[in-house]
């Protein structure tokens, strides 16, 4: 008698999870997924003097800092990241691992965004300039070993941020070369040396925007002179050449950089 209640058990036990299986089977079938209509992005780097656009290894020394320096560019290059895209609904969506731009090749100024985004409202766009102490380290990015954008190990490896170089008359009216490179800041005192994280995350003002039916295009234009000013003047003749492992140079680079980007939506 046991067991025949036993199999009998069994058997109601079974028949009362196929049938659930098979209701929950019915219900799957009736849902549909929302699919919410997405844009890709563009991203352009243009890059300025003042209003002039910057051209490399002119024989004249065209642009003028805050001090009233004159200069010319010979070489531009430098990196961002973590380009996030803020929705008002406080969802962040980041747009790719980084961006590498170098100045002598036009190639790299035009991106196509790796994740496409939905439409709707945008409350602004920020980025990171360099790499944040998570992603800044040494010989993990193949095309930037490549590249040869390794910051030294003996004053706090991982990879430069920007190396912006030219020449420009000096104080005594001799044509001298700076350069002009940022990344980690190594700091030695009484204690012993540190190195600290010199990037800088800034939401970009006035960025905000609506995706509609179009692609959207963001154009990002560095305007070189915005690195030699605000709030610190720079000085040519003091950080010329040699400045990486001056701790003083780097982190009035970090001062003055956090407005040298203007953003357009379009």
């Amino acid at each position: 008698m046991k067991t025949f209640f036993k199999t009998m058990f069994i058997t109601a036990t079974i028949g009362l999870a196929v049938s659930l299986n098979a209701c929950d089977t019915d219900d799957d079938d009736d849902i549909t997924t929302p699919v919410f209509p997405s844009q890709s992005v563009g991203i352009n780097f243009m890059h300025l003097s003042g209003a002039d656009t910057i051209e490399l290894n002119t024989s004249n020394r065209p642009y003028t800092n805050a001090l009233g320096q004159q200069y010319n560019v010979t070489k531009l290059r430098y990196l961002i990241s973590n380009v996030t895209l803020h929705q008002v609904n406080g969802v962040n969506i980041e747009l790719d691992e980084y961006f590498f731009v170098d100045i002598s090749k036009p190639e790299t100024f035009s991106f196509t965004g790796s994740r496409m985004i939905p439409q709707g409202t945008y409350s602004g766009i920020s980025y990171t300039f360099g790499f944040d102490e998570n992603d800044n380290t040494d010989g993990i990015y193949t095309d930037l070993n490549v590249a040869n954008w390794n910051w030294p190990s003996p004053i706090g490896g991982g990879y430069h941020f920007m190396q912006l170089e030219g020449r420009y008359i000096d104080s005594n009216s001799a044509d001298q070369f700076f350069a002009t490179h940022m990344g980690t800041a190594r700091k030695i005192d009484s204690t012993g040396t540190t190195f600290e994280a010199n990037h800088f995350t800034v939401m970009i003002p006035n960025s905000g925007f609506v995706v509609g039916n179009n692609n959207i295009e963001l154009e990002f234009t560095m305007n070189i002179n915005e690195w030699y000013t605000n709030p610190v003047n720079w000085d040519f003749n003091v950080y010329g050449a040699g400045i990486m492992p001056n701790y003083n140079a780097q982190k009035l680079l970090n001062t003055n950089g956090k407005d040298i980007f203007t953003v357009r939506i379009k």
